[in-house]
């Protein structure tokens, strides 16, 4: 299993998981490298802020050794930010669940707007940039294979 960055959950199967309050612009902060996987920006969300609150888990606490990682999606063939985060429960007990939280459309604006900042920050390219990069590798001259 990747630790590092999961793919893209299927929204049909996964629960959904809602919290008592939104998750806030200024909580929204990405982290570590992009990843592309199968048309897909992967991008780590790091979670400075109550998860418990947000997503309505049990992790913000001394009673457990529970947490989460949580990873934004960018839809490179449609250029738009998936409408899910992906959200992986580590029970202390080795286990794994997968979740989904939906973001609203300001939500999904604000994530659309830090993943472009990171790119840039991260990679010195704009998001469409790197889209373009991975959709339409350069070309490259036919190897000529030599018989001898």
């Amino acid at each position: 299993m990747n630790t590092k960055n999961e793919p893209e959950f299927e929204e049909q199967n996964v629960p959904e998981l809602c919290g008592s309050r939104r998750l806030l612009p200024e909580e929204v902060t990405l982290e570590g490298e992009i990843e592309e996987v199968d048309g897909i920006l992967n991008f780590y969300l790091a979670c400075w802020f109550d998860v418990d609150q947000v997503f309505g888990t049990h992790v913000e606490t001394t009673e457990n050794d529970d947490w989460i990682n949580v990873y934004a999606n960018y839809d490179m063939r449609t250029r738009h930010v998936c409408g899910v985060l992906d959200v992986v429960l580590h029970w202390e007990d080795g286990s794994d669940e997968f979740y989904i939280y939906k973001l609203d459309e300001e939500e999904r604006m604000v994530v659309l707007s830090k993943m472009e900042d990171y790119c840039v920050q991260r990679t010195g390219q704009t998001l469409g940039a790197l889209c373009k990069m991975y959709l339409e590798p350069p070309d490259h001259p036919a190897m000529e294979i030599r018989m001898r």
